[in-house]
């Protein structure tokens, strides 16, 4: 159901039109180079949902990548930009927690993470079932 959800959140991400090709150029030729991610460096790093052989997310010093589908939140925003629409990350960063709401055009996501420990972090998702991921 989550990878349902996550899926039609990715393909949403991509709808919407500039109402201006002048706009598209200009962005195009001034790259867009904003650091939309600044995750704490106790959640940098590789993610496995426990119990599970595979990294599910991982942190960089600038990026919040989904490894299966390989999405790289970074990429999507650039490219959401260049187009005219807005792309941004409102974060909230503590040495327990690390909080954020992606902005990408018409879409959005919010993701909330708390530090259990240097090798275990807990995915606080609004559900019932407490979700635990195990650093690589």
């Amino acid at each position: 159901m989550k990878k349902i959800l996550f899926t039609l959140f990715i393909g949403m991400s991509f709808i919407g039109c500039s109402n201006s090709d002048d706009d598209a150029t200009n962005q195009q030729n001034n790259p867009v180079t904003t650091q939309y991610f600044h995750p704490p460096t106790w959640i940098q790093g590789s993610w496995k949902i426990s119990g599970s052989a595979n990294p599910y997310f991982k942190f960089s010093s600038d990026d919040f990548i989904l490894v299966t589908p390989y999405t790289s939140w970074k990429s999507v925003l650039q490219q959401t930009a260049t187009t005219g629409q807005l792309a941004k990350v409102n974060e909230d960063i503590s040495d327990l927690y690390y909080e954020f709401t992606i902005i990408a055009g018409n879409s959005g996501g919010m993701y909330k993470f708390k530090r259990i420990s240097p090798t275990r972090i807990q995915w606080i998702n609004n559900t019932p079932i407490e979700v635990f991921l195990d650093k690589e």
